[in-house]
Parts: structure tokens; C-alpha cells; sequence
């Protein structure tokens, strides 16, 4: 029969165009994964910077607020108060690069390229 050859040539034809197809998504999207990846992991990378500087600034308020405290005692007021706005300061900027730093940390901390994961399963 003539036409079951045509047939075979077209099923196979279709097959391959899906298989293709299927495989094309797979490689895009491992691409896309490593993008995915990348950005991730540079902002990990940010946030543990930022608790990094928070844990230097952390040192730092302590030393402030030691010498506020000692310059409380003994010496008059207004030196144990600029030594306790410098030490108020420093914690303001302390909280706001712990918070920043900790929720970049929360958000990225899952390095599993979920986007990706489901574009690949809606396509199938």
C-alpha cells in the first residue's frame, strides 16, 4: 500500500516535531535555570554581606555603648549623651541593614529554580 508509507513518513514526521519540540523546552528552560540560579545566589551573596555589616556594626554599638556608659559615670552630662546618640545611631543602621539583609537571605534561600520547574511541567 502506497499510502501507509506516506502515513508512517508523516506519523514519524510529527513525532519528531513534538520530541523536538519538547527537547527545545528542556534546553531553554535549563538556561533559564541557570539564570535563575545566578541571580539567586548573588543575592545570597547580598544578603549575607549586609549581616556581615550588621555584625560589625554590632561590635562597634557595643564598644559605643560601653565608653557612653563609662563617660555617663564619669564625667557630666553632655559627653554621656552624644556618646548615646552615636550608640543610637549606630543601632538605627544596624537594624535596617539586618532586616534588609534577612529578608534578601529569606526570600533567595531556596535555590531551586521554581519558575523554571513550572513553565517545564505546564508545557508537558
Amino acid at each position: 500500500m502506497p499510502g501507509s508509507g506516506f502515513a508512517k513518513t508523516l506519523l514519524n514526521s510529527i513525532l519528531g516535531a513534538i520530541a523536538g519540540q519538547w527537547i527545545a523546552t528542556i534546553k531553554a528552560e535549563t538556561e533559564v535555570m541557570k539564570i535563575e540560579f545566578k541571580v539567586k545566589s548573588r543575592e545570597l551573596g547580598k544578603g549575607a554581606a549586609l549581616l556581615a555589616v550588621t555584625a560589625v556594626l554590632g561590635f562597634f554599638l557595643v564598644f559605643t555603648l560601653l565608653v557612653a556608659a563609662i563617660a555617663g559615670l564619669s564625667t557630666i552630662w553632655p559627653v554621656w549623651l552624644s556618646a548615646l546618640v552615636v550608640g543610637g545611631g549606630m543601632l538605627f543602621f544596624m537594624l535596617i541593614f539586618g532586616l534588609v539583609g534577612a529578608r534578601k537571605i529569606k526570600k533567595n534561600k531556596d535555590l531551586v529554580p521554581t519558575a523554571s520547574i513550572e513553565r517545564i511541567k505546564n508545557s508537558f
